[in-house]
This record gives C-alpha cells, sequence and structure tokens, in this order.
C-alpha cells in the first residue's frame, strides 16, 4: 500500500515548493532583479555609465567613503558600549543594573529618525540644552551628529547578542581560572571575552549592515555629510534619476551581503564552541575601580537614553522649545485631523503585517524542516535574504517593479504591506526553525501515523507547539513594522501614508513639536507591542520552570 501513495505525496511536494519559490521570486527576487538591470541599463541603453557617475560626480565620489567611515566607526562604538553595559548586567552585581539593561533596549521603540527629533530639541540651534542652558550656538547638522545617533540606534543589538554570548558561558571554566589565581579581570579577559568575542564580532557585523543602510539619520541631522542610502534616496525621489539610484543601491548590497555573509560564519561558530551548563548560576566578577568606571560609562549612557525619551515627550507637549516651554496640546491636534489617516493606516498595516508573518514564516519553517519539500535549502536562503539586503534597495525594487506591467500595485495598501512583510518574514522563519530543530517530533508521528494529514497535523500539533515563538515573531513584525520607513519611503502615496513617514516629513520640514507628536503616538504602538513581547517570554520561562 505504501508504495502507490509514493508518487502523489511525491508531486505534492513539488507542487508545494513550486508555489513557494514563485511567491518568494515574485516578491523577492522580481524586485532585486528590477534594480540590478535598472542600474545597467540607463535610459534603455546598455552600459555602465550610472556606475561611472558615482565616481565622477561632484558629491559621488566621496559617499562610499563616507558611508564606510561612519558605519565602522558607529559599529565600533555600539559594540563597545553595547558590551560594557551586558559585562556590567550580567557579570557584576552593581547597583541600576536592570535600568541599564532597560535603557540598552530603549532603542527597539526609539528608531533613528525618533531619536533625530529629540537629539535637535536638546541639542539643535534652539535646543534646550545648548540655547537655553549652556547659551552657546552649535551647528547639529554634521556627520557627528550621524555618528552619535547610528552608535545609540544600534547598541540594543550589541547589548543583546553580548548578553546571550555571556549567559550562556559555563561559570565552571571562570571558576577555574579564579581558583588558579587569575583575578577578575584576567578571568574576564582571558575566559570570558574570548568565549563571546564571536558573536561579538557578529554584533558588529551586524550593526555594520544597519548602519550601512541608515538613510533617515543622514538626511534628517547630517546636513552636507551624505551615505549611500540617503544618496539613493536623494537621487529617486529629489531628481528621479532611478539608474543612479538603482547603481547606489547595488553598491550598498555589496556591502551588507559582505558583512551578512562573515555574521553567519561568526555565528555558527559560536553555536559550535561555546560550552553551557544551565544549571549552574552565572558566575559574578569583582572587578574593583575599573568596574566602577565602566559602571558610571555605562551609567552616563543609561541617563542619555533617558533624556532622549524624554526630550520626545517634552517637545510633544510644550510649545516653542527655545523659549517658554509653555504646556500644550495643539501639536496633537493635528495628530487627530491631519495624521488620524496615517495612524489608522499604521496600526491596520503593522497588525496585518504581524500576522501574515507569524504564520507564514511557521509555514516555511515546517515545510523546510519537517516536510523537506524539494529545493529547501535554496527555499531558505531566498526567504532569509531580505534580512541581509538594506531596506532602501526593497523600496527602490519595489518602486520600480510594481509601478509598470504585468503588476502594477503602487498606490495600493497591498504593494506596503507585501514589502513589510518579506522585510518581516525572516524573524518568524528563523524563530519557528529555531523552536522545530529542538522539538521532539514523537507527537508530529503520532499523528501522520493515525492517519491525519499534513495539513492537519500541522494546525493540531505543529501550531499549538510552536505558539510562543510565532507570537514573539508576530509582535516582533508589529513592533518593527510601525516604525519602519527605509523600505516604504518609496512607495507610499497619500492613500497608504504612515505615521514613520509624517514623522521624517515633518523633521526634514523643521517641525520638531508636530514630529514628536507623531512619535509619541507611534511609540505607544510600539512600546505596547514590546510589552507583550516581554509578557509572552516571561510567561514562557515560567511555563518552562514548571515542566
Amino acid at each position: 500500500m505504501p508504495e502507490p501513495s509514493a508518487p502523489p505525496l511525491r508531486n505534492q511536494g513539488y507542487l508545494i515548493s513550486c508555489a513557494a519559490f514563485a511567491v518568494l521570486l515574485l516578491l523577492v527576487g522580481y524586485p532585486a532583479l528590477t534594480v540590478l538591470l535598472e542600474s545597467v541599463r540607463p535610459g534603455g541603453q546598455w552600459g555602465l555609465s550610472a556606475y561611472a557617475r558615482l565616481w565622477t560626480g561632484p558629491r559621488l565620489g566621496s559617499v562610499v567613503g563616507s558611508s564606510l567611515g561612519v558605519a565602522l566607526a558607529g559599529s565600533l562604538f555600539a559594540s563597545l558600549i553595547g558590551g560594557a553595559v551586558a559585562v556590567v548586567v550580567a557579570k557584576t552585581a552593581t547597583p541600576l543594573r536592570k535600568l541599564m539593561a532597560a535603557t540598552a533596549l530603549l532603542p527597539i521603540i526609539l528608531p533613528g529618525f525618533v531619536t533625530s527629533i529629540a537629539y535637535i530639541f536638546l541639542f539643535g540651534r534652539n535646543g534646550l540644552v545648548t540655547y537655553r542652558w549652556l547659551h552657546i550656538s552649535w551647528d547639529v547638522y554634521s556627520w557627528k551628529s550621524v555618528l552619535v545617533l547610528q552608535t545609540v540606534d544600534q547598541t540594543t543589538t550589541a547589548f543583546l547578542l553580548s548578553l546571550a554570548a555571556l549567559r550562556n558561558i559555563d561559570p565552571a571554566l571562570e571558576e577555574a581560572a579564579g581558583s588558579l589565581g587569575a583575578g577578575p579581570w584576567r578571568v574576564l579577559r582571558t575566559i570570558t571575552l574570548a568565549l563571546a568575542s564571536p558573536l561579538g564580532v557578529a554584533a558588529f557585523l551586524l550593526n555594520f549592515m544597519h548602519s550601512m543602510s541608515d538613510f533617515g539619520t543622514p538626511l534628517v541631522v547630517g546636513g552636507p555629510f551624505d551615505t549611500l542610502a540617503s544618496a539613493s534616496y536623494t537621487q529617486l525621489i529629489g531628481r528621479y534619476d532611478p539608474a543612479t539610484a538603482s547603481a547606489l543601491n547595488v553598491v550598498l548590497l555589496a556591502f551588507c551581503l559582505l558583512a551578512y555573509s562573515g555574521y553567519g560564519v561568526l555565528e555558527s561558530r559560536f553555536g559550535r564552541d561555546r560550552v553551557m551548563d544551565q544549571s549552574r548560576p552565572v558566575a559574578r566578577l569583582a572587578l574593583g575601580w575599573p568596574g566602577r568606571a565602566v559602571w558610571c560609562a555605562c551609567l552616563l549612557f543609561s541617563l542619555f537614553m533617558l533624556a532622549l525619551l524624554g526630550a520626545v515627550l517634552l517637545a510633544a507637549f510644550t510649545r516653542n522649545a527655545g523659549a517658554g516651554l509653555a504646556p500644550t496640546l495643539m501639536y496633537f491636534e493635528i495628530v487627530f485631523t491631519r495624521g488620524f489617516a496615517s495612524a489608522r493606516n499604521t496600526l491596520v498595516f503593522s497588525l496585518a503585517v504581524g500576522a501574515v508573518s507569524a504564520l507564514g514564516g511557521q509555514v516555511l519553517a515546517y515545510l523546510i524542516k519537517r516536510v523537506r519539500i524539494p529545493g529547501a535549502r535554496a527555499l531558505d536562503v531566498l526567504a532569509t535574504l531580505p534580512f541581509a539586503v538594506p531596506g532602501t534597495f526593497i523600496g527602490v525594487g519595489y518602486a520600480l517593479a510594481f509601478n509598470r506591467p504585468p503588476l502594477i500595485l503602487t498606490g495600493t495598501w497591498a504593494i506596503v504591506v507585501l514589502n513589510l512583510v518579506v522585510r518581516k518574514l525572516p524573524m518568524g522563519l528563523r524563530a519557528g526553525a529555531s523552536v522545530l530543530a529542538r522539538q521532539d517530533r514523537a507527537q508530529e508521528e503520532a499523528s501522520l501515523c493515525l492517519g491525519a494529514s499534513r495539513l492537519r497535523t500541522f494546525l493540531k500539533v505543529i501550531l499549538p507547539s510552536v505558539r510562543t515563538a510565532m507570537l514573539a515573531g508576530g509582535l516582533y513584525a508589529f513592533v518593527t513594522s510601525v516604525q519602519a520607513l527605509g523600505s516604504i519611503i518609496f512607495i507610499i502615496t497619500p492613500g497608504t501614508r504612515l505615521l514613520s513617514v509624517d514623522v521624517f516629513e515633518a523633521v526634514v520640514r523643521g517641525e520638531v513639536g508636530q514630529a514628536a507628536a507623531f512619535s509619541t503616538i507611534m511609540l505607544g504602538m510600539a512600546g505596547a507591542g514590546a510589552a507583550l513581547i516581554m509578557l509572552a517570554a516571561t510567561r514562557n520561562g515560567r511555563r518552562n520552570d514548571i515542566r
């Protein structure tokens, strides 16, 4: 009996594989190919003139160097700060550790273009600190501000990866080094940091990718300073030169893919080499006065983050930041009139993206890890690729690909939702694949042996077992979609406006109060989603402890 059923099952696997590939090729491959073709076929003529302009233009020639310089420096500083906070939180018993951990996570709900508002409010020409308190005039619009804000924005990634690495080190190794006479700092340097260094370098590479892809911060506070991402925005939106914009994004993509390949190698190496003993408590190190100096530096960073958050709220609820700081709600009147459609679109689109990304990620994870459809490895790579692709590259790709036959989506809600789903799907896929890799297959096999179909088994057995991963992936997609800007700024129309676009445009116009009011609504949505993620993680941890 099993022999006759084998060909239908094999054919069914091929059909599922072809359907999954068709969808991903349409949403990922087609826009990417459109950008590549546009960069080598400007004006319908094949050639490399678009790339030649990158090196011969009056400003474009220095864009690559500017992007690399700020990205490397910002990633290094963010890795140092995030790693220092992780060491204080995980390896010391100093006070205010929970506050430092919480402030290191603030960039999750404070994206770069929002911190730019706070930065201008505090340190701009009419800033609260520079103008009102110190009575100085300082030009805030320069590469230095870009470096500061990108460092702040990237610290969370370095903190989370460093914290995970430190907590996964077997305390017995540190205790053995201490018992052999090594001091706390030598233990930290030769044992703790040495074992955590691969994932620390991986965090640096992720931050490098993020910094290279950031276009909002250079446009808002960069002044004459330009990067590959911000220049691509200017070329397409300001000058409508799709060929040059595409060429800039291809160069940007090359740097990001190179960094992502290094990240993958380092992450897999760390995963193989790490030694864990979860039954033992994390070792605490008494680091003496150097540790207190590091603690003070981390406290200053925490205070700076709280100042940025407070500045956004203060700018939203006060009038005339450079003068009287009189309380007002005038900016929120604009939110509930002109910005109501943007707030509604942001909530509806983000909820849709969260739901589709959560379910779609689990479906792909099941097909790749359990069903093992033909071409599963290639499908995994294609679905994960958008994580490494810069947002501006995908945005330009969607703007060019779906603005012409055979599929015209420009001006519809579908192009925005699909764009965001493609960007958030890798997180749902990785979360689901991680859970399935550790999960016992006994219940699934029992369901199949009792005659249940793959679909019924997936709905009744797999989905309930991965609900925590699905919830986390969906909420992550929701939070990041609320703040999304880089990949959608090129495809937004008046009917599909989002709060993030309203914030960005208000900052560019210099309307800091209005931008802060829009940001406050956006932060409320993102904060609620982040709180639900923490609640789900806490409940899951308690459930695991009970088991």
